[in-house]
């Protein structure tokens, strides 16, 4: 089997079928050395799609990842929806390459959200969806092509809205919020859909604001579960819902939320995870969970080997960072996570 047959048959429920456990990862793969192979940099690799499918593809071209992820940053939603994006020009004029940041919180109500009526032609959309189409002509049925998406809860808290008068509000204006998901989830799903015509394989829904580090367990199953289970309804294509931070409270609503697979961070112990996400779905697809600056980043190759071996035998379907790549991780690094895994993951036959 090749990258794209494994991650694709473990995303349909036939992980029993693969040759051996994928590696991946399911949000971004950027890193310097990789800008400099592919002569793709921030900022332009995020505004520019032959350089954004060039820095995207790179991890899978250079190291054998399983899969090609794009974009690389967390704010290509928030600026769809009327927020000013800060893409650290300056920064990188310098040598110092910094993911974009929002410059400010500009909604007050959700009838003051900027929901643009050409969604799949409005600032990075368009991009993303021609990186998308360049991507598949070259790797198409190779391997999987990946977006990931910054959903609607983190992209309110974290972006749109003044994050404190956000969290204060769940607690103080619940109908509020409500109304701030609901106004964001038919748009959100169209943004998602625009990819999957433009022929993405995947799509990851990267929540990292609805972890138990920042939410409660109650306050997930109220303001994010709901709308994350119909956000991925509506979705074309299989989808991974990746939450960073700890999750196993949460790990069963995370399952029932209905997406291909969930991926979690290394504040979680897999073989909890495993435990958890099989009392909802028995054998149900796990993604995870290296730490991407203190293993992966950090650490010599025989600590990734051996961190690899050990969430395979806990239960993990494919072996992934818990987060984006450090972004001055070397190649070698990265090569030596996708050789444990071919190593360690071989499925008997």
């Amino acid at each position: 089997m090749n990258s794209y047959e494994r991650v694709i048959a473990v995303l349909e429920g036939k992980k029993a079928e693969v040759d051996q456990i994928p590696c991946v990862n399911t949000v971004s793969t950027a890193t310097l050395e990789f800008m400099q192979k592919e002569d793709a940099f921030w900022p332009d690799a995020h505004k520019d799609p032959e350089k954004m499918a060039k820095l995207g593809a790179a991890a899978h071209k250079y190291c054998g990842l399983d899969n090609i992820t794009v974009p690389f940053d967390m704010t290509v939603e928030a600026e769809v929806f009327g927020t000013p994006i800060d893409f650290r020009e300056k920064a990188a004029k310098k040598g110092r390459y910094l993911w974009p940041g929002a410059k400010r919180s500009v909604a007050e109500t959700p009838e003051s959200i900027y929901i643009p009526d050409d969604i799949a032609n409005t600032k990075r959309v368009a991009v993303i969806s021609k990186a998308v189409k360049i991507l598949k002509e070259e790797y198409g049925g190779k391997a999987a092509v990946n977006v990931f998406m910054v959903p609607p809860f983190t992209g309110l808290s974290s972006y749109i809205v003044d994050t404190i008068k956000f969290m204060m509000a769940m607690k103080a204006d619940t109908p509020l919020v409500h109304r701030f998901m609901e106004t964001l989830t038919p748009p959100f799903i169209e943004i998602a859909n625009t990819y999957a015509d433009a022929g993405v394989d995947m799509i990851t829904l990267h929540d990292m604001g609805a972890p138990c580090d920042n939410i409660s367990p109650a306050q997930f199953e109220e303001f994010v579960f709901p709308y994350l289970k119909q956000i991925i309804a509506g979705i074309n294509v299989p989808v991974v819902l990746n939450i960073c931070g700890r999750t196993e409270p949460i790990i069963g609503k995370m399952v029932e939320c209905g997406a291909n697979a969930i991926a979690v961070d290394e504040k979680d112990s897999i073989a909890n995870v495993r435990s958890l996400a099989d009392e909802v779905t028995p054998g149900y697809p796990i993604i995870g969970n290296l730490p991407p600056k203190t293993v992966i980043h950090q650490a010599p190759p025989e600590v990734i080997r051996d961190k690899v071996k050990e969430v395979i035998e806990q239960g993990v379907d494919m072996v992934a960072p818990g987060c984006d790549f450090w972004i001055q991780t070397p190649s070698e690094k990265i090569q030596a996570m996708v050789d444990a895994t071919a190593e360690f993951g071989k499925k008997q036959k």
